[in-house]
């Protein structure tokens, strides 16, 4: 049976990480135009800012972690870390997580090309230091909340490919405020907000796929998440922005989220369910 109740979670859990994010971390920075911190230029703000631009984007797993402990109790946490660690995905799903991140970059690159600007490829070797850090500013910090606890739950309710569209679209709202946050590549580069939820929605199919492949390996989530935050980084900083390009540059990811519903078949449920039996069995609690 769809089960309402677990949905009403997921719901709890993404108004509650728009309500902190947006009016009680990242929203009065944005508000009152109050610097942080960049990667992309030399903006620095105070202390006290750049505290609550960091605890603003740890929200969804300290929201997620929290409340699986409240209804899932010291069981689910337990599981909550087994999946993290669920290293055992398959070679070919290790696989399609660096080509979906590959040909997404290469993609960007190729529009940039064919605007007639170049792009200097050391740049992946010159940030190579940034790549660690960036495994806990973005996947740490997110995939615990948006894939540990609020994608199961919604599916529960919804198919696959509506659950993933419903987090996508909460993941992009999201950082609607980094928009108008001073120091922020978002709001430094002037990328359109529209084509950033439009990616942002896309990008969330390729992390269902993953996770209900993988037996619900939050592993698959952090790891491509994580290649793409750095993927991201090197190209900001490297391509020449347009208004054109900045409208193009989610469409290789668009495309290949097309593929990967059209040949996988991702609004059917049929291995999530299964999933779902086999963590029920673990916890020995409902999810």
């Amino acid at each position: 049976m769809k089960n309402s109740k677990k949905a009403s979670e997921a719901y709890v859990f993404l108004g509650l990480t728009l309500t902190l994010s947006w009016f009680v971390f990242w929203g009065p920075l944005a508000l009152l135009k109050v610097p942080t911190i960049s990667f992309v230029s030399d903006v620095k703000g105070p202390a006290w800012a750049i505290a609550f631009y960091i605890i603003g984007g740890f929200v969804p797993s300290l929201l997620g972690i929290i409340l699986t402990w409240k209804k899932e109790g010291l069981a689910g946490l337990r599981l909550l870390g087994q999946r993290i660690l669920q290293f055992k995905l398959g070679g070919r799903w290790y696989i399609f997580i660096f080509l979906i991140v590959f040909a997404g970059t290469a993609g960007q690159l190729t529009i940039n090309r064919l605007l007639g600007n170049t792009f200097n490829g050391n740049l992946f070797l010159i940030q190579l230091g940034s790549f660690l850090p960036l495994l806990i500013l973005g996947p740490l910090s997110e995939e615990i909340g948006w894939r540990g606890y609020a994608l199961p739950r919604l599916q529960t309710r919804w198919n696959a490919l509506t659950s993933s569209l419903i987090v996508g679209v909460i993941w992009g709202l999201w950082h609607l405020p980094l928009f108008m946050m001073v120091g922020t590549p978002q709001h430094e580069l002037g990328i359109p907000f529209i084509g950033f939820l439009v990616g942002m929605s896309a990008n969330s199919l390729f992390y269902t796929w993953l996770y209900n492949n993988t037996q619900h390996s939050l592993w698959s989530a952090i790891l491509l998440h994580w290649l793409y935050t750095y993927a991201t980084q090197v190209v900001y900083s490297g391509v020449t922005r347009s208004p054109l390009y900045n409208w193009l540059e989610c469409l290789p990811y668009v495309i290949m989220a097309a593929i990967v519903v059209l040949v996988w078949k991702l609004q059917t449920m049929s291995r999530q369910r299964k999933s779902l039996r086999l963590i029920v069995n673990k916890s020995g609690r409902r999810l």
